[in-house]
């Protein structure tokens, strides 16, 4: 069922619209996830939820070098590779909405 359902999103318009779906998803993650982590009584401060999320997106990023390939990466790595770029974008924006 799996490497069916991925077999299927392997087409050009479908693989476009699932790497499209990671960006505008991670941009909704960090955006949602930001403000909730400051409310958490352990990160009460913004800073540190935004600290929080890019440690995470690092994480991803270490995650990905250790199965570095020449090959193009599989579409699952690539989606996973644009909700990071989202969730950095999201982390950007909240910080020129701070002023900071």
């Amino acid at each position: 069922m799996g490497r069916w359902l991925l077999d299927l999103l392997e087409t050009p318009w479908r693989r476009r619209v699932v790497l499209i779906l990671g960006l505008t998803g991670g941009f909704f993650l960090g955006q949602l996830g930001i403000p909730l982590l400051t409310k958490l009584p352990l990160l009460g401060d913004s800073d540190l939820g935004a600290l929080l999320v890019l440690a995470v997106a690092e994480v991803l990023v270490r995650l990905r070098s250790l199965k570095a390939a020449a090959a193009p990466p599989p579409l699952l790595q690539h989606a996973v590779d644009n909700i990071r770029i989202g969730l950095v974008f999201s982390v950007v924006l909240e910080a020129f909405k701070l002023g900071s």
